[in-house]
């Protein structure tokens, strides 16, 4: 049974996030505010032209509900979509709730944190097994949270989120920044497989309660399972929290920042110039999309099934 607690319970959540780097906390987010993301949602689907950058495919890719009536890609910041306030707005209400501002407080110790990188997931993608700090992380690093938000009741045949506890104490697998573009990603990929295989690691299913969040460190490795049943979703957030104080690791620049509808949670502050390149990218995603080749590979593959040995 999945062992879980309650965002009060500080000195348990953190003895058991310190532990096994990871650790869930049962009833964070209110069933009314995912009722009202859901509808939010569901008026979203309806946006069947819309184009916007998905985190499985690292590549723009156009709004497509699957038969099922799912959305089939990622969404990569959903908090940020151009033209789709109402979707933003309840989407931000859930990833800056209070309860999760608060268990960051209790494994950080930092009273504010910035909101890094958010997805959206309405079916798994499958993705591939990795370590978050590869892609982003604090500096100094070993500092950023990230937190996963269950929005349904997770089915294991659904394409579970996995961890695997007490990797975050073992080899850590960091990116060549001699590296353009994260093109050595298919080694990393490869290189995680094989110290999984090496130390005969367990992956082991995240069935989360709709409302729990699962927090987990960057250096922890974790993925998601193959979906084989096309009628259960996963729908569920992910965010990626540095904590107010820590500089971002192989980024120099020092990005404004501005509060939330949570005081504590901070968000990169965005002047006229960012909104308005913002919908400027938008349409460009239109003609990226349209006239990219149809064997095109993405230079940064999330989805398993695209390794052999992931397979």
């Amino acid at each position: 049974m999945l062992q879980s607690f309650l965002s009060h319970e500080s000195q348990e959540i953190k003895n058991y996030y310190k532990e096994n780097g990871y650790v869930v906390v049962k009833n964070a987010i209110s069933s009314n505010k995912i009722t009202d993301f859901i509808e939010k949602y569901e008026a979203f689907k309806g946006a069947k032209s819309y184009y916007f950058r998905s985190q499985d495919t690292n590549r723009p890719e156009k709004l497509f509900i699957n038969e099922e009536g799912f959305i089939e890609r990622s969404i990569l910041n959903p908090i940020e979509l151009v033209f789709q306030k109402d979707f933003c707005q309840s989407a931000s209400s859930i990833i800056c709730s209070d309860s999760v501002s608060q268990v960051l407080r209790t494994l950080t110790d930092k009273q504010k944190h910035i909101v890094w990188q958010t997805m959206f997931f309405d079916k798994s993608t499958g993705t591939v097994a990795h370590q978050d700090h590869y892609y982003l992380d604090s500096d100094p690093a070993g500092n950023l949270v990230a937190c996963w938000y269950a929005l349904e009741d997770i089915q294991e045949d659904a394409g579970a989120f996995f961890v695997i506890p007490k990797t975050h104490k073992g080899s850590v697998i960091s990116r060549n920044t001699d590296v353009p573009l994260f093109s050595d990603h298919e080694e990393y990929a490869q290189n995680i497989q094989n110290l999984i295989k090496e130390q005969s690691y367990q992956p082991q299913s995240m069935l989360l309660e709709k409302g729990s969040v699962l927090f987990w460190h960057p250096y922890l490795i974790h993925g998601a399972f193959q979906n084989v049943n096309p009628k259960h979703s996963r729908k569920s957030f992910t965010a990626h929290f540095l904590p107010f104080g820590y500089g971002r690791l192989g980024i120099s620049k020092v990005k404004p920042t501005v509060a939330s509808i949570n005081p504590d949670i901070l968000f990169w502050k965005k002047t006229l110039f960012h909104h308005a390149e913002a919908s400027v990218r938008h349409w460009r995603y239109w003609l990226q999309v349209n006239l990219r080749p149809k064997s095109q590979r993405p230079y940064l593959e999330m989805r398993s099934t695209e390794y052999s040995e992931l397979k």
